[in-house]
């Protein structure tokens, strides 16, 4: 559709004349040219000729009418530059909904938002789409995830959709004495995996269920059958263990179904086999838990091209190599694995967090090749020395619940710059003295000296170790306040 017809009105406004006559009263008047050539100015783009034109009719919806935008208010010029300012450098890390149709990571100086939610949602005119994306594709900007969908291919085609919604009622137009309200019968756009995905072909078939799946969908199935509309809503799926035994065998073919599945979460050992995480291209975070789970079923991991999160817990696992393959893998949790070696982890380069717990490490220099490592996490495992840290010059925290058995080389702490959390059972503090940044700290109760000289951080909370006493622990809460304003403050029971 296009944004005007041949009588040069727009589009949009003679949709929503059909079911509110007196629309053009309630919007903001247009926006003068100066003013749309300000916002172009300030966001360094050129808009669209027909999204100029479009403001040149209305700038906006005025306050007597919301959500003409499919649910969603249609911005004024002003709000759109003030949302587009405010995300500039907000370290967000977007993901595409569809590999490659959205460029993934920071707000993009392209990403013009036109309509809102009044929740911190958006509806985003994408003029830096992906490779597999299209020039003037509306995305979504969804604040409770980092997960951008392609609502539809252009503004055209999102009218069309509006055009549609109020054809068949699902959009309609509520008076509430001071405002007319445009309401969505399916609640929020973004809650309609969908409407998101332009699904509306398969919507009405059914898929048999049964066993496992027919508990787990109790509430959505009928005669044996569920809709391939209901599966396609789901965005994370959880395994647990307790129903699994129960219904034995589990095949995970189901999931082939869920084109929207981005968590996966399976704490089992009764899955049939694990092939078909090769169709889940969309998958962002991924727990294995079960000894069904075998060395060879990592190859399967290789296809999962959006994978940016791995937990592994109990599995018999020795060469992890494969793992390097997965290209957007940025978090990885390994606990209670058999037999690993754990130098393969080196490999894994693209690392931004690893958690380690119960697993022979080895000496832990190969954690020295993670260069863009920012969390590490080693609980109930033997550290030699803290030596492997000191190449890590991207660490922002560190936590582990032992002292490491040489603490001579734990004064390469001190060349750790953007450290802000590091628990561990610290005796000598001044190690930290020029780590600025350091927010929390752990400290060893029976040992700790140097509190005055790091009195230059700005430690907000403590965790603390080898306390005798609740009453002992408090005395070191009390030592620490009076340098600091503490905000929390823990301690691990040993008496």
């Amino acid at each position: 559709m296009p944004l005007f017809n041949e009588k040069n009105e727009s589009c949009l406004i003679e949709i929503l004349k059909l079911h509110i006559p007196d629309v053009e009263d309630l919007l903001n008047p247009a926006a003068e040219e100066a003013e749309i050539n300000h916002a172009e100015s300030m966001m360094n783009c050129r808009f669209p000729d027909d999204f100029r034109q479009l403001y040149m009719k209305h700038n906006g919806e005025g306050e007597q009418v919301f959500g003409v935008m499919a649910g969603f208010s249609w911005m004024a010029l002003q709000s759109v530059t003030a949302s587009w300012r405010g995300r500039q450098n907000s370290g967000c890390d977007i993901i595409s909904g569809k590999p490659d149709a959205v460029q993934e990571g920071e707000y993009r100086k392209g990403w013009v938002p036109f309509a809102e939610d009044g929740g911190g949602s958006f509806l985003v005119m994408d003029l830096e789409p992906g490779v597999k994306g299209s020039y003037g594709q509306i995305i979504t900007l969804d604040r409770n995830s980092n997960i951008s969908y392609v609502i539809s291919e252009s503004l055209g085609h999102f009218f069309e959709f509006i055009e549609s919604g109020f054809s068949n009622g699902e959009i309609n137009a509520i008076d509430e004495e001071e405002v007319i309200l445009i309401h969505r019968k399916q609640g929020h756009l973004f809650d309609d995996m969908l409407a998101l995905t332009t699904m509306e072909d398969e919507k009405n078939s059914l898929i048999p269920i049964s066993g496992f799946w027919a508990e787990y969908f109790e509430d959505d199935h009928e005669g044996g059958y569920i809709s391939a509309e209901t599966l396609s809503k789901q965005r994370m799926v959880f395994i647990r263990p307790d129903l699994a035994r129960k219904h034995g065998a589990v095949s995970l073919d189901i999931l082939a179904h869920m084109p929207n599945l981005k968590e996966l979460i399976i704490h089992a050992d009764e899955i049939a086999n694990y092939d078909v995480l090769k169709q889940l291209s969309g998958l962002t975070k991924l727990v294995i838990g079960g000894q069904s789970f075998k060395e060879s079923d990592l190859e399967y991991l290789v296809s999962l091209e959006e994978l940016r999160e791995l937990t592994l817990v109990r599995l018999s696992l020795r060469d992890a190599h494969k793992l390097r393959d997965v290209k957007k893998l940025k978090y990885l949790s390994l606990s209670k694995i058999d037999s690993m070696d754990c130098k393969a982890i080196g490999a894994l380069v693209n690392l931004t967090e690893l958690s380690l717990e119960e697993l022979e490490v080895g000496d832990l220099s190969y954690i020295s090749n993670l260069k863009k490592l920012k969390k590490l996490e080693l609980k109930k495992v033997t550290i030699p020395d803290l030596a492997f840290l000191k190449d890590l010059r991207n660490l922002t925290t560190f936590k582990t619940d032992r002292c490491v058995k040489d603490e001579s080389k734990n004064t390469v702490l001190g060349e750790l710059q953007k450290l802000e959390e590091f628990t561990y059972p610290v005796g000598d503090l001044t190690l930290f003295k020029n780590c600025t940044s350091l927010r929390e700290i752990g400290v060893d109760a029976s040992r700790f000296s140097g509190l005055e000289e790091i009195s230059g951080c700005s430690i907000t909370g403590i965790t603390i170790f080898q306390a005798t006493s609740e009453e002992h622990a408090n005395s070191v809460v009390a030592e620490f306040n009076k340098y600091f304003n503490l905000q929390s403050y823990g301690w691990q029971v040993n008496w």
